[in-house]
């Protein structure tokens, strides 16, 4: 399992998806604002648990260990989770083309030296 530390203390959060890939059941402290949409997703489909303190990490982490059966459904949701989250890249790249093919196109069509 992982615990994300930058999401103990206020620092907005470490990406979880690279842990999840890995088929690690994620836990999060309260700070996940600069992932809080990954981190509510992640939560929602059982791959993440949220913790309030260090302290609440470490018993959930004795917990988990302490329950294999849950260990292994936060670890398959976890690898089911990350599967959702791959291709990001592509996606923005292609949304990036387009909008470079759309303003070339305005620019070619209404700059002056090009009528």
């Amino acid at each position: 399992m992982a615990l994300i530390g930058g999401t103990l203390l206020p620092f907005g959060g470490q990406n979880l998806i690279e842990a999840a890939a890995c088929g690690c059941p994620v836990l999060l402290g309260p700070h996940c604002f600069n992932f809080a949409e990954a981190s509510a997703d992640a939560i929602a489909c059982g791959a993440a648990r949220a913790v309030p303190d260090a302290g609440a990490a470490a018993l959930a982490a004795r917990d988990l260990l302490l329950h294999p059966q849950a260990l292994l459904a936060m670890r398959t949701a976890a690898a089911t989770f990350s599967q959702a989250h791959r291709g990001a890249t592509a996606r923005t790249m292609a949304l990036i083309e387009q909008l470079l093919v759309k303003v070339a196109s305005t620019t070619h069509e209404t700059h002056p030296s090009c009528q």
